[in-house]
């Protein structure tokens, strides 16, 4: 049997070293982004904070402050349809973020009273002008009119990307996950690109239980968003329910490394390491579920910053 290495102390030291530099480089990335554009925000060089957070997000689009931050410099420069998308967008990643939900009020507000008279009297019967009414229904609570509204503005506009994909939303939340799933495909063949569609489909297979076709779209997801917690947690589940436990493992770990708040995924990942027989790692992770619970029971367990964990 060969014998323990020991390294020399001067080496250990740089590895460790090494170690933690490597670790925070990500985090440091990310906060140097932040302050890079809030400052240009704050000193009024609108073009310079929405340049630095754009070219942030291509590489963290899970990033929510710096969305915000991008939002609020489109939101000073009045492109106010290109700030709301974007803090619907960091909405997505993070539903309960105090600010993204301040500014898409007033961004949404402003839209309204500025822009929507304009609008409605340049173009009243525009695709534009239907998803906001769409929209709208939809926020209060309108469903029949929402769908009115957005086949309007399909019909105005069959190119829409957004507008499909609102009404293949709507449509999943209605359980009628065929005509949802026709209306994402739709919008994926405008824009294969987009991870939001991707988790749509993926969602719409999981809860007709078609794992096979879920775990194809939900790779995509992953794919296209590395860093969306909600996406591997998704792909890790669909792995798990279709018999596939070893390679479930990976993607929930990654979603609970991203997302430690993301109690189901622990759940699913206890019950994986359970079905492969590898007790004492579901033991420990199931603790770690309790041990959370008790937490967030107490209310110890601190909401995070930047939690992606919602599609849009």
């Amino acid at each position: 049997m060969s014998k323990p290495t020991h390294w020399p102390a001067g080496l250990r030291i740089c590895l460790v070293f090494l170690f933690f530099v490597t670790g925070s480089a990500g985090a440091l990335g990310q906060a140097s982004a932040l302050d890079e554009c809030t400052r240009a925000l704050y000193r009024g060089d609108y073009t310079k904070a929405s340049e630095v957070a754009t070219a942030h997000l291509r590489k963290s689009p899970g990033d929510v402050p710096v969305r915000v931050v991008l939002a609020r410099a489109e939101m000073a420069q009045t492109k106010f349809e290109k700030a709301f998308e974007n803090l619907r967008r960091a909405l997505a990643f993070d539903p309960k973020n105090i600010d993204a939900l301040f500014y898409l009020s007033v961004v949404s507000k402003d839209l309204s009273q500025k822009e929507n008279q304009r609008l409605f009297f340049l173009a009243p019967d525009s695709d534009r002008v239907h998803q906001l009414l769409g929209e709208a229904a939809l926020v209060a609570a309108n469903e029949s009119e929402a769908e009115t509204e957005f086949e309007k503005a399909m019909n105005a506009n069959p190119r829409s990307v957004t507008v499909l994909t609102e009404m293949a939303e709507l449509k999943r939340s209605q359980f009628k996950f065929d005509e949802a799933i026709n209306y994402y495909s739709r919008a994926e063949r405008l824009d294969p690109t987009d991870y939001e569609i991707a988790y749509g489909l993926g969602s719409c297979y999981v809860s007709k239980q078609e794992f096979s076709g879920a775990i194809e779209w939900l790779r995509k997801t992953v794919a296209l968003a590395p860093r969306f917690p909600a996406g591997h947690f998704a792909l890790g589940n669909a792995l798990f329910q279709n018999s596939q436990s070893e390679e479930a493992i990976p993607e929930l770990k990654a979603s609970v490394r991203m997302d430690p708040s993301m109690t189901q995924a622990y759940f699913v990942l206890g019950n994986a390491y359970a079905k492969l027989g590898r007790r004492e790692e579901a033991k420990a992770v199931f603790q770690k579920l309790k041990d959370f619970n008790s937490a967030e029971m107490h209310g110890e367990v601190k909401p995070k910053s930047t939690p992606p964990a919602k599609h849009r």
